[in-house]
């Protein structure tokens, strides 16, 4: 009855997820691509701008030995051109595990063209019709433009513009100041750009903590950036090659004047070249396609993962939702998914990692919680790398269970494995001392953090009188001396 077992439209993630797992296990499936297999991860996301962020990194490496030479050191101008050949390499060398011919050879069929719904079991592609008993949308996203008078005419950057420019921008003012804006951001700034980032919020990176992402803001102005929050672009014009942009912000009106414009002011999914009528299907505001916790739409043999669904726009959640189709649909064995838990890394510098509940959402969500907080100046490793004002939060709930983790430091994202377990798990909080870590290094956070806590209750006079009175202890402890003095 029909032409495959299984039609994937996408071929990012999540959509090479599905497919390399139902292709495997012997489904008939058809990959339907219309531009770049990796999707935006690979070639306008995560893969090219951690690059530049570590070329940037080097940079401002560089220029922090003035400080240990006995003359100044200066820079060679930077040379954009060698920078996008680094970032084509790093793609070039990644790209073939996302390759089509890898794909055809683990049995997918693999359509290279723009793939639309005539039917809820149909898909055209290019003159050809596939139809299947299962479908899954897996067309990522774009950067969401907003509506602002003379913003079209003035012209402007995304995401996508950033890897290929022909020359390193004299001045940028950045739209966002979400990961995508911050990280980017901090990025031009240390290769020499003059940055402005601002953003309607209250604050940088509004989505994460407080109290970390206030260490991450801290660097960024320290560097340099300058950052105008509370505020609303209300038009764009074009002054020769400058874009000048009018605010209105909490201290009246101003205008920032830039070289060049970048737009990162959140997503917008690519599903309005779908046809979604035409399968019974209608997205909703951004694009998105609302989704249960089986992943299917309104049409339940239509499953929708990624950024399509404006669930999580993260490529690990992304692969998580693609397993969950390959289990669902492949090996007909259930499931669902559950987003309690999921974690994230804004990779500034420092990073800003996070696992789930921050003090904040834990308390709209009606949970009686409290915070301990662990600053990195404790850790002896953190001085040695100059890391020193980085700060740990691990959110406990009554029963001191760890139900979140953030942390803002240097390679936070790989300091987060033991937070993974202990939310995952329901750890109490002093099993973060089960295992005891090398010295020195950054994992000490952890340690310190129990310690620092126990210490309060361990180390007191209520403490010392009752050991005297039970084992006849004849030290004083601290307490007397302090009296003394």
């Amino acid at each position: 009855m029909y032409s495959h077992d299984v039609i994937v439209i996408g071929g990012g993630a999540g959509g090479l997820t599905v497919a390399s797992g139902c292709a495997q296990l012997g489904l008939k499936t058809a990959l339907v691509e219309r531009e770049h297999m990796g999707g935006d991860c690979l070639h306008f996301g995560c893969v090219p701008s951690k690059t530049l962020l570590h070329i940037a990194g080097e940079f401002a490496a560089a220029r922090r030995v003035s400080a240990y030479t006995r003359t100044e050191v200066r820079l060679p101008p930077v040379d954009i051109s060698a920078i996008n050949t680094r970032v084509a390499e790093v793609i070039g060398a990644i790209a073939f595990h996302d390759s089509p011919e890898r794909f055809r050879s683990l049995g997918a069929e693999v359509f290279l063209g723009e793939g639309r719904f005539i039917g809820s079991h149909e898909v055209e592609v290019d003159g050809a019709v596939l139809s299947a008993k299962r479908i899954v949308i897996a067309t990522g996203s774009r950067a969401a433009v907003p509506s602002i008078p003379g913003l079209e005419e003035a012209g402007y950057l995304t995401n996508r513009d950033m890897f290929s420019l022909p020359e390193l921008p004299g001045s940028v003012a950045i739209m966002g100041a979400g990961p995508i804006g911050v990280e980017l951001g901090q990025a031009l700034r240390r290769l020499g750009a003059e940055v402005t980032i601002i953003d309607m919020a209250p604050r940088v990176l509004p989505r994460d903590d407080a109290e970390t992402a206030a260490v991450v803001t801290g660097r960024l102005e320290r560097e340099g950036v300058t950052v105008v929050t509370g505020a609303t672009v209300e038009h764009v014009t074009r002054e020769g090659r400058a874009r000048v942009l009018q605010l209105n912000t909490s201290n009246g009106r101003q205008s920032i004047t830039a070289d060049e414009l970048l737009v990162a002011a959140g997503r917008e999914a690519n599903t309005d070249r779908l046809h979604l009528d035409r399968a019974g299907l209608e997205a909703g505001r951004g694009g998105f396609i609302a989704v249960n916790d089986k992943l299917q739409s309104v049409v339940p043999h239509i499953s929708v993962i990624g950024d399509a669904n404006g669930t999580y726009p993260f490529t690990h959640v992304a692969g998580a939702e693609g397993a969950l189709i390959v289990r669902r649909v492949a090996l007909r064995a259930g499931g669902r998914m559950n987003y309690r838990n999921v974690p994230w890394v804004s990779y500034t510098d420092p990073e800003l990692a996070h696992v789930g509940y921050s003090e904040a959402s834990a308390q709209q969500a009606g949970i009686n919680v409290r915070a301990v907080r662990q600053s990195f100046a404790s850790v002896d490793r953190a001085h040695t790398e100059d890391a020193e004002e980085g700060l740990m939060k691990v959110v406990l709930d009554k029963k001191d269970r760890v139900i979140g983790v953030q942390i803002a430091a240097p390679g936070a994202g790989e300091l987060l494995a033991p937070a993974l377990f202990a939310v995952r798990h329901g750890w109490k909080f002093g099993r973060f001392r089960d295992a005891f870590t090398p010295y020195p290094t950054m994992n000490e956070v952890y340690g310190k953090a129990v310690s620092n806590e126990l210490s309060r209750k361990l180390f007191n006079p209520t403490v010392r009188r009752i050991l005297r009175g039970l084992f006849r202890y004849r030290g004083s402890g601290p307490d007397a001396g302090e009296a003394a003095g």
